[in-house]
């Protein structure tokens, strides 16, 4: 998921005006002239990249990738770049134009598995088990991989050091500690938050989905169990996410006005403006911090979210290469092979600390390891790692909850039902159980 451009959203991705029905019947014609695919030859090969990664860097990396491609076998590919929050509807329409794309890149799972229901998605899943990758990064559906991964968007806590360093303060084991940090950081004025301890956002979208609820999972919350059952008001989880909204009350005391409609880019601008003492983010802040902020860039730090007893979260999302069923898959899955030999590590570097690496022999690579912002920032790039390898830390999210990858789960996502739950607790003055009821039925509702 690349979050990149202010106002960039990440998609809760819908058929946006097109019937399922007129989807399907469009995807069938796509997906039977797969039987024939096309054979690599010197010319006449065309292949449409359909890419979300907006950034002149990223696009600089991929266009000398496939300008090489066509150098040395004739294939040419059309690259097609569009900000994340239209991708899979761009995509959708170009299949029901009959002009599907053949590769695009993917970071949102509600879309890829329509695409997958539809049977228009070609699976990966040779390439992807060539390698081994971190935990919750290269998911499965029905047995098999659909898209080639190639970072996380892990939901770190930053923080100020310096800060903390004035105020004698430690990085938190427990959510209380949490609290006690913020509240000693926030700045008031008249009555007013000036500056403001953390930054947690509540608005009806995307960035509130992926980044919120870290505490949360670090409680152990459940949506649903084994069977799909919706149990988050139920027994300990109850219990659980209603420790989780006490908390979330507390922290919002300590927040910076506006938060209603704090979005991806408020939530680093606050933070390399010197506006909030924490916030929630990817590897994409550092990068914003050297390029706004540098001399705060060696003034930050991250945690991961805890929970009231001291267990560590996060929440995640990621983004990865899909390939389509189209006359030329064969064609775009040598495309994505050759790519992930020859380019995926300038790929990488293109967003040097966004793209936190998924597949582990990367962590190794002598050219990515060399890259100076990389070198300068190590110290948090492999404690981005250790939170991804062994047990130590959950790594979930909204749309990956459930006993298995589903669109139960997504539909939770695009509903908004946990963003609007924490409004409910903070702006509706709602007891936190009564909030919990009342998601747990939103949920019931949808599934």
């Amino acid at each position: 998921m690349s979050i990149y451009i202010p106002g960039h959203k990440r998609m809760a991705a819908g058929l946006s005006g097109m019937t399922r029905r007129n989807f399907l019947g469009t995807a069938a014609v796509v997906g039977a002239s797969v039987a024939a695919p096309a054979v690599r030859a010197q010319s006449g090969v065309t292949l449409r990249f359909l890419n979300q990664e907006t950034s002149v860097a990223s696009q600089a990396a991929l266009k000398k990738a496939c300008d090489e491609y066509e150098s040395k076998f004739g294939v040419r590919i059309i690259v097609d770049s569009t900000p994340i929050s239209g991708t899979t509807q761009k995509a959708m329409a170009a299949i029901n134009a009959g002009q599907s794309y053949d590769i695009y890149t993917a970071g949102f799972i509600a879309g890829i598995l329509q695409f997958v229901q539809a049977g228009v998605l070609l699976p990966v899943t040779d390439l992807v088990k060539k390698y081994d990758w971190g935990k919750g990064a290269a998911w499965e559906y029905e047995g098999e991989n659909w898209y080639y991964p190639f970072d996380y968007n892990l939901v770190v806590n930053y923080y100020r050091k310096d800060l903390y360093a004035q105020k004698g303060l430690k990085v938190p084991e427990t959510s209380g500690d949490f609290l006690k940090n913020c509240e000693a950081l926030t700045v008031n004025n008249s009555g007013n938050v000036d500056v403001g301890g953390c930054v947690i956002p509540l608005a009806s979208d995307s960035a509130t989905n992926w980044a919120s609820f870290g505490n949360m999972f670090a409680e152990g919350t459940q949506l649903f169990d084994k069977d799909w059952n919706v149990v988050l008001d139920q027994g300990e989880n109850l219990d659980r996410a209603t420790r989780f909204l006490d908390l979330y009350g507390e922290l919002y005391k300590t927040m910076p006005p506006g938060m209603n409609a704090v979005g991806y880019a408020q939530l680093m601008s606050l933070f390399t403006t010197g506006k909030a003492a924490h916030t929630l983010y990817s590897g994409r802040l550092v990068e914003s911090l050297e390029a706004t902020n540098p001399a705060l860039a060696d003034q930050y730090g991250i945690f991961a979210s805890p929970s009231s007893s001291g267990q560590k979260a996060l929440s995640y999302a990621f983004d990865g290469f899909c390939v389509f069923k189209t006359k030329q898959s064969e064609e775009a899955v040598k495309f994505l092979q050759w790519f992930a030999d020859e380019h995926y590590v300038d790929w990488l570097l293109s967003a040097w600390m966004n793209n936190h690496p998924s597949r582990l022999d990367i962590y190794e690579n002598e050219r990515w390891k060399s890259h100076p912002m990389i070198k300068k920032h190590w110290e948090t790039m492999m404690q981005m790692k250790s939170f991804i390898e062994g047990d130590g830390v959950t790594i979930t999210a909204i749309d990956t909850s459930g006993p298995s990858i589903d669109m139960r789960a997504c539909n939770v996502f695009n509903a908004n039902v946990m963003p609007e739950m924490l409004q409910q607790k903070v702006l509706g003055n709602t007891s936190s159980a009564d909030c919990v009821a009342a998601a747990a039925q939103r949920i019931r509702s949808l599934i």
